[in-house]
């Protein structure tokens, strides 16, 4: 019986060896997107990730969108093939892909803070060896601000200041008068 536990264990463990090594993740960069915007105006705004092929095969990439931040965002392209690549450890340049990432933010949003991912998927062109699909993710958090605040130059702060002071000067002044009346 014990024999037979071991024969599973070693047949599962081949099993695993030949998947890890069959299976190279899509290479992405950035991995996360940090997004603040000022509340209360309508924002455009482009942002690049970068897509590498590591296998030494052709591969097939399709982007989706998950989460709140779906509604914000376009992505383009949004599928595409990528040549093979010289695989991991060659030192030669992969295929890359940049692809761009529009966010179009509405000027009224109920929330403060939006997440989501957008989701990669890679999979072979040429069947692989079990022709599996591989996803990877960059994760998105987008931050609603407050509403924009006035800035007004420094010599209208202290024109502003300077009639105040004038204000209350001229008040002093006038009940000054009345006391000694």
């Amino acid at each position: 019986m014990k024999e037979q536990h071991l024969k599973i264990l070693v047949s599962m463990a081949l099993v695993g060896i030949c998947l890890v090594s069959t299976v190279n993740a899509l290479g992405l960069g950035p991995l996360k997107l940090d997004i603040t915007i000022e509340k209360g105006k309508e924002t455009e705004l482009v942002e690049y990730i970068g897509v590498l092929n590591p296998e030494t095969k052709p591969i097939h990439v399709t982007a989706s969108v998950t989460g709140s931040i779906a509604e914000f965002v376009i992505v383009d392209p949004q599928e595409f093939d990528m040549p093979a690549g010289p695989g991991i450890g060659t030192g030669e340049p992969r295929p890359a892909q940049d692809v761009k990432v529009i966010f179009k933010i509405p000027r009224e949003l109920p929330e403060n803070k939006y997440t989501g991912e957008i989701v990669f998927t890679q999979q072979p062109v040429e069947g692989g060896v079990l022709g599996t699909a591989v996803q990877l993710g960059v994760k998105v958090d987008l931050n609603i601000g407050q509403m924009a605040k006035a800035e007004f130059p420094l010599y209208v702060t202290i024109m502003i200041v300077v009639l105040v002071i004038a204000l209350i000067a001229s008040i002093v002044m006038v009940n000054v008068r009345r006391y000694y009346e």
